[in-house]
């Protein structure tokens, strides 16, 4: 996907390290790294078509209020829009949402709610405030051809 974005938009995607817990999930700069466009936060989605997300999920990505809220003071503080990119990995369907702008205004239609969800990857259950994006005006890009 990272190889991808950079190509069609003409840009460098430099994510966090995978191997430590970060804030943001990339950044993305104009071609030569020289100047920031943008703090981006990542999903993959496994096993979901678009139809199921837009179907199961009414078309909202669940994300956890706290990790859009830092996400977005991190791009405001430094003057760049925060960006949601989620990747359905099966379709090679990339949708993205501006949730922020560069001075920090909402730009993503959302509802915060206290919800049970999976605690972590590896399972549990946690009770938080949780953010659900409405993706229905989400950008779509098929990067990929589905076999």
């Amino acid at each position: 996907m990272s190889m991808w974005i950079e190509e069609a938009w003409k840009c460098r995607y430099i994510e966090t390290p995978k191997d430590s817990p970060a804030l943001i999930d990339a950044i993305i700069t104009d071609e030569r790294g020289g100047t920031m466009r943008a703090v981006v936060e990542t999903k993959c989605r496994y096993n979901l078509t678009l139809v199921q997300f837009q179907n199961s999920f009414n078309n909202e990505w669940l994300m956890t209020w706290t990790k859009v809220q830092n996400a977005m003071q991190i791009a405001t503080s430094l003057g760049v829009p925060c960006v949601g990119l989620l990747y359905l990995v099966d379709e090679k369907i990339l949708l993205v949402q501006k949730l922020s702008d560069q001075y920090g205004s909402l730009m993503a239609k959302l509802r915060v709610e206290n919800t049970e969800t999976q605690a972590n990857i590896n399972g549990g259950k946690a009770t938080r405030n949780n953010a659900f994006i409405d993706m229905t005006n989400a950008k779509i890009y098929r990067i990929g051809k589905t076999t």
